[in-house]
């Protein structure tokens, strides 16, 4: 009788013990996919322009984001307080901001390895930046100019997210992109890089949306103590905590004081260089 129990006992359990490690082997075997977000999301690197991206700074900050309107036509307007477009114009020529803005970096005296170099991209022939231009565009030259608003001077801010992408994206995947930052200086002479002043040094970070992940903004610190005027990588990693269906990027710049710009772009290189040589390299063969 003990032994027909035993057998049925078995009969039971056994069944139930293979299931379960059946579904503990299904499991173990779905593994977290470590996504590339070039492959991911289309145009991350702006070789088709703006294609894939929309500008939404303008709904963040009013007081220091550029408007729609400027973003879209990439002119100044509303941004300057005390000058007319036509003005700016004449003080400003060129493209300050949006896809391959005008933009000069100005060598600092004292500083090693700070070049006077004309802005490019860093992977490939687009990239997306904006510049704070000096007192003319937001301090008065003369008293009889008006006041100064409470708020002061409006910094060239932008703000860029890619469209959604769709996915069935699940826990424990990550998603890494390789962004590129470069900031500097208009003019001279401030002896000093923009990343040891405190406060107003132009700032860069990026954020993945959609789902829930490990960190939010992560901020741009490759150029952190190094010369301004040339292109930095950093590496961003997102890791992903609850499942979701779709994903999209937002790159944050803010210009926090005149007289400096923010440039960002994406990618690797086909020919991988050291990152604190890139922007050296690149005035020396343009």
């Amino acid at each position: 009788m003990k032994s027909m129990q035993a057998v049925d006992h078995h009969r039971v359990v056994l069944p139930v013990v293979l299931c379960l490690c059946f579904v503990l082997l299904g499991v173990r075997t779905a593994r977290a996919v470590d996504y590339d977000l070039e492959d991911l999301l289309p145009n991350l690197s702006f070789e088709s322009g703006l294609t894939g991206w929309s500008y939404t700074g303008a709904g963040v900050n009013p007081d220091t984001y550029l408007t729609d309107d400027e973003w879209s036509v990439q002119t100044w307007s509303a941004s300057s307080p005390f000058y007319s477009d036509a003005e700016l114009a004449t003080y400003y020529p060129g493209q300050p901001w949006g896809l391959d803005p005008d933009i000069t970096h100005i060598d600092q005296s004292g500083v090693v390895g700070d070049p006077t170099v004309t802005i490019t991209a860093a992977v490939g022939s687009h990239f997306v930046g904006s510049r704070q231009d000096g007192y003319e565009g937001h301090y008065r030259r003369d008293p009889s100019e008006p006041p100064q608003p409470s708020g002061g001077f409006y910094d060239t801010s932008f703000q860029l997210t890619t469209d959604s992408t769709a996915g069935s994206f699940q826990t424990g995947d990550t998603f890494t992109i390789r962004l590129w930052g470069l900031r500097g200086r208009l003019r001279q002479d401030w002896g000093v890089p923009n990343a040891n002043s405190p406060g107003s040094a132009s700032i860069l970070r990026a954020r993945l949306t959609g789902g829930t992940f490990s960190v939010g903004n992560i901020n741009f610190t490759a150029w952190d103590g190094m010369p301004d005027g040339n292109w930095y990588w950093q590496d961003l990693t997102w890791t992903l905590e609850s499942d979701t269906a779709s994903i999209r990027l937002v790159i944050t710049a803010r210009n926090q004081n005149h007289d400096r710009f923010v440039a960002v772009d994406s990618g690797t290189p086909s020919s991988p260089v050291e990152s604190a040589t890139w922007g050296t390299i690149k005035a020396l063969y343009r």
